[in-house]
C-alpha cells in the first residue's frame, strides 16, 4: 500500500491532506507491512485498526509509519500474530489512549509500554503471557484506568506488585483465564514512603469470574466496599476458616448491590460443601458448625486415644498382681487361722 492512496484532492502545486480524516480501518486486508509515509497525507487520524493482519512482526518501515501518527487516540493491532512491540513504537503517539492487543503472541509484557504515558484502556486478551512476577510487572502507568487480560492461556500466577504502578486503575477484568491459581494479595499495592502503609488504586469494577481461584486474600484490596461490581462465579473456591472474608463479608456484600453475581459462587472444597453455594454456607453458619463438629469428634478421638492405654495398662498391672490388696487381706486371714491338727491330743 503506497502513501499516495490517502491523498486528497489536487491543487495547483500539490496535493491536500485528509485534514478531516480521523478514523482509518485497515483490517482483514492481508497486510504483512506498512510504507514509511503511509500516514503522510492523514495528519490527523485519531484511530487506526489494522486488526487481523498477519505482519507476524512490526519492521522498522511499520514502526516509522505508526509512530509518526502524532494525533492517534485508537490503536488496534490485534491478531496480528506479533510476538512483542518495537521499544519505541509508541513513542511517538503521546496522546495514545486505547491501545488493543488481544490475540497475539505475547509472552510477557511488550516494552513499549513504558513510553505510553497517556494511556488509559489497554487490552491484552488471548496472548500467553506467563506469570506476572519478578521482571514481568508492569511499568508506571498514571493514567491507565481499564484493564482486560481474559482468556490467556498460560497465565497461573500474579504475584507481588504486578500491578502496583497503576494506581489510577478503575477497572479490572481477568475473566476466564482457567489456569490463574493465585493473585498475591499485595499484587495492587504499592509502598509510597517506604512506609508500613500501602497505596491502592480506586477500583470499581473487578471481573475474577471462570478463573481456577480458591481463594481471594483479604488485603488485595482495602476499599471492597467501593466496588460497584465484583464477578467470582464459576471458581473453585475453598468454604474453610481461612475463607472467612470472602464467605461471610464479599459475598453478602455482592448480594446486597448485585444479586446475580452471587450466584454460581460455589464451594467446590471441603468435599461435603462441594457444589454448595458460598451465599448458603454463609447464611447457614455451615462453617460454624462443620468447626464445632469438627471439635467434637477430635475431642472424642483424643479421648479414645488416652483412654486405650490407660485401660490397658490398668489391665496388665491388675493381671502382675499389683493391685493385692485382697490378696494380702486373705493372707492375713490365713494367718491368723491354723487348720486344727488331728495329731495333737484333744483337751477339755
Amino acid at each position: 500500500m503506497l502513501p499516495d492512496v490517502f491523498k486528497g484532492p489536487y491543487t495547483v502545486s500539490d496535493y491536500k491532506a485528509l485534514y478531516n480524516l480521523k478514523s482509518l480501518n485497515l483490517g482483514y486486508n492481508e497486510l504483512h507491512f506498512l510504507d514509511a509515509d503511509l500516514f503522510e497525507h492523514v495528519p490527523n487520524l485519531e484511530e487506526l485498526i489494522l486488526c487481523s493482519n498477519n505482519f507476524q512482526v512490526i519492521d522498522g518501515l511499520s514502526e516509522v509509519a505508526i509512530s509518526g501518527l502524532t494525533s492517534l487516540k485508537v490503536l488496534d493491532i490485534s491478531y496480528m500474530e506479533i510476538k512483542t512491540l518495537p521499544q519505541t513504537l509508541l513513542h511517538g503517539p503521546r496522546d495514545l489512549e486505547t491501545l488493543i492487543a488481544a490475540g497475539n503472541l505475547f509472552s510477557k509484557l511488550p516494552d513499549a509500554l513504558s513510553f505510553a504515558k497517556n494511556l488509559a484502556r489497554l487490552v491484552l486478551n488471548e496472548n500467553p503471557i506467563e506469570d506476572l512476577q519478578g521482571d514481568n510487572i508492569f511499568p508506571v502507568m498514571t493514567n491507565l484506568k481499564y484493564l482486560s487480560m481474559s482468556y490467556m492461556p498460560k497465565l497461573r500466577h500474579i504475584g507481588v506488585g504486578a500491578m502496583s504502578e497503576l494506581q489510577n486503575l478503575t477497572e479490572l477484568i481477568l475473566s476466564d483465564n482457567k489456569f490463574l491459581v493465585e493473585i498475591d494479595e499485595l499484587a495492587l499495592a504499592k509502598n509510597l514512603n517506604d512506609g508500613q502503609y500501602m497505596n491502592y488504586p480506586p477500583l470499581e469494577k473487578v471481573y475474577l469470574n471462570n478463573c481456577n481461584l480458591t481463594k481471594i486474600p483479604k488485603s488485595f484490596l482495602v476499599r471492597w466496599d467501593k466496588l460497584s461490581v465484583l464477578d467470582l462465579r464459576f471458581n473453585p473456591w475453598t468454604c474453610e476458616e481461612s475463607n472467612d472474608y470472602l464467605i461471610n463479608i464479599l459475598l453478602p456484600q455482592i448480594n446486597k448491590t448485585t444479586p446475580l453475581l452471587a450466584k454460581n459462587v460455589q464451594c467446590d472444597s471441603p468435599v461435603e460443601l462441594k457444589n454448595v453455594d458460598i451465599l448458603k454456607v454463609a447464611t447457614d453458619h455451615l462453617i460454624d458448625s462443620k468447626k464445632s463438629s469438627g471439635i467434637f469428634w477430635i475431642g472424642l478421638l483424643v479421648f479414645i486415644l488416652i483412654a486405650i492405654p490407660i485401660t490397658l495398662g490398668i489391665i496388665v498391672l491388675y493381671r502382675r498382681g499389683c493391685f493385692s490388696l485382697n490378696r494380702n487381706d486373705s493372707g492375713a486371714s490365713r494367718a491368723l487361722y491354723n487348720r486344727t491338727k488331728f495329731n495333737d491330743d484333744f483337751q477339755i
